[in-house]
């Protein structure tokens, strides 16, 4: 198999991962608006970053981590619905993105493989970033794990048991925004809320326990990914879509097995 093939594997593979690990705490918390909304706000990031020159991925990041700590500053002191606030800045994000590029008289970078994902162009520096990302959100799990399982369930009895969780909730909005914009080379803008989304719902239909459903989701992400990008392989389809496609037809399987393996 030529190396840029390989490459490309290790790349779904671990995007796959670091997508699934945050999977079952966005869909305790029901957050996966948000991770919908972060992905949408990072094309005004990369908009931003072709307007300076800067780099591309460099200049999402700093955006969306911005954005997100906009949103759990203004939801946590103003009382504004964080569904309300998550609205209003995906809307100018978005709005900002279509003026800046418009603005840009000698824009030439294909944004659609930022908007649809292609994995065949990942890179190896990109590849070790997923990797050291993975090792960091595998050690955010295990260190947080007694206050990211309180954010899930119940914020409320955090309190009583005195369980600080307001810092540990920033830093797990800066890794969710962290992770969406890293995959978006691999997944693209449409399509990573879905792998964000997909392998937990899918744990979820087989256990019931946070720890298990997190290592269901990263091994069906595992298993999605080898075999979506063997059949776009096989049939010339587009990777990241092919994989969800994989995801999906794995959620309608989970029903028939719903709630036996925990």
């Amino acid at each position: 198999m030529p190396l840029f093939l390989i490459t490309a594997l290790l790349g779904a593979i671990l995007s796959g991962i670091s997508l699934a690990i945050f999977a079952p705490y966005v869909t305790l918390r029901r957050i996966s608006y948000l991770g919908e909304a972060l992905s949408h706000i990072a094309f005004a990031g990369i908009a931003i970053a072709i307007i300076s020159g800067m780099n591309l991925t460099l200049g999402a990041l700093i955006f969306v981590s911005a954005v997100a700590m906009g949103i759990s500053w203004l939801s946590e002191h103003h009382k504004i619905q964080e569904a309300n606030t998550i609205t209003i800045f995906l809307s100018l994000s978005m709005a900002l993105g279509i003026i800046l590029i418009s603005l840009s008289r000698n824009y030439s970078f294909d944004l659609s493989s930022y908007l649809f994902g292609n994995v065949l162009l990942i890179s190896l520096s990109e590849l070790w970033i997923l990797g050291g990302l993975n090792v960091l959100n595998i050690a955010f799990v295990i260190f947080f794990y007694k206050e990211l399982f309180y954010l899930s369930y119940n914020p409320e009895m955090a309190k009583v048991f005195r369980i600080r969780t307001q810092g540990v909730d920033k830093m797990f909005y800066i890794l969710l925004a962290a992770n969406i914009v890293f995959n978006l080379k691999s997944a693209g803008i449409i399509l990573v809320t879905a792998q964000l989304i997909l392998p937990a719902v899918i744990a979820f239909n087989l256990v019931q326990k946070l720890h298990t459903a997190i290592i269901t989701a990263v091994i069906t992400a595992i298993i999605c990914a080898i075999a979506g990008f063997a059949a776009s392989f096989a049939l010339n389809l587009p990777t990241g879509a092919t994989i969800v496609v994989c995801q999906a037809l794995l959620y309608a399987l989970s029903f028939l097995f719903k709630r036996r393996f925990d």
